[in-house]
């Protein structure tokens, strides 16, 4: 899911306030903590990647580095928005089932997906069938991740699609716009674990979460 054009215009205008931090990030092109993570290729190309120019998820890097060892080939994923995460997940899992309400990004994707990935289209409409299709699909999932539009409807309403051990995950759950469903996923009741940091391409502090019961896929 790209980030939204504003986090982009934002990170520029703080960049550009400050020659002395300006500085310092270009200093770090060829060593140190945004090369590691990929955060140089990713702001060069647009495009959320590691170092190798892999695609990754555009979550927080402390998620990344959290999620990554816990995914088992075994497991099936559910993702609300598509991109470069569904190649990252397809990589690592069984089978990755999305919905992507953009057409024409749908239609790009759908050229690049492996045979693991089953992509769908759905036309946005608020708590319509787009935030309801995972609960439609009658398979449970092990994860489900809500990274695309409407996200507080995809939560409520996805939550009989999860697996006994199933975990949701929320990216920029500090969003004040998505409270509700993060107080519906704790009276289930999830337990929660916060993943601040920065993402992919933009230099702004956000916010992935992890809502997950005492039994659970991921091993917390």
């Amino acid at each position: 899911m790209a980030a939204p054009l504003i986090d982009k215009i934002k990170t520029i205008i703080e960049l550009s306030k400050d020659p002395a931090l300006l500085r310092v990030l270009l200093s770090l092109k060829h060593s140190q903590y945004l090369v590691d993570v990929g955060w140089i290729n990713s702001f060069k190309s647009k495009s959320p990647v590691d170092k190798n120019n892999n695609p990754i998820p555009w979550l927080t890097y402390p998620f990344i580095d959290f999620l990554s060892p816990r995914l088992k080939n075994e497991m099936i994923i559910f993702e609300f928005g598509s991109g470069n995460s569904t190649l990252f997940y397809a990589e690592k899992v069984s089978r990755v089932f999305t919905v992507e309400h953009n057409l024409g990004w749908y239609e790009k994707l759908k050229k690049i997906i492996p045979g693991s990935v089953q992509l769908h289209h759905k036309v946005l409409i608020q708590n319509g069938e787009y935030s309801h299709f995972a609960a439609d699909s009658r398979i449970k999932f092990d994860i489900i991740i809500v990274d695309g539009e409407d996200r507080s409807n995809c939560i409520i309403n996805s939550l009989s699609a999860l697996k006994e051990d199933g975990v949701m995950i929320l990216d920029d759950s500090e969003r004040i716009e998505y409270k509700g469903a993060v107080d519906f996923l704790r009276l289930q009741p999830f337990k929660q674990i916060d993943f601040w940091g920065i993402g992919a391409t933009v230099f702004l502090k956000k916010c992935t979460s992890v809502f997950y019961r005492k039994e659970n896929c991921l091993g917390i």
